[in-house]
């Protein structure tokens, strides 16, 4: 169940433009809104670098593409 949270928030905001901007800027209250178990708001905000990256080419491939859940 945890994975797939983490799975469905990944995929959200990966094509909601505006969710990556408020995560961008606040990090903090958008887990908070999301109401992850701590685990789960470990892990995303461990993720927040990766998720709102403006321009992915010059950063290099995301780890989490080669991962296998």
């Amino acid at each position: 169940m945890e994975v797939q949270q983490i799975r469905d928030f990944v995929h959200r905001v990966s094509q909601d433009e505006t969710l990556r901007g408020e995560l961008a800027a606040h990090p903090d209250k958008v887990i908070a809104s999301e109401r992850f178990s701590p685990r789960v708001a470990r892990v995303v905000a461990r993720l927040v670098p990766h998720l709102t990256l403006e321009n992915e080419e010059k950063q290099g491939p995301s780890f989490w593409w080669f991962y296998n859940w």
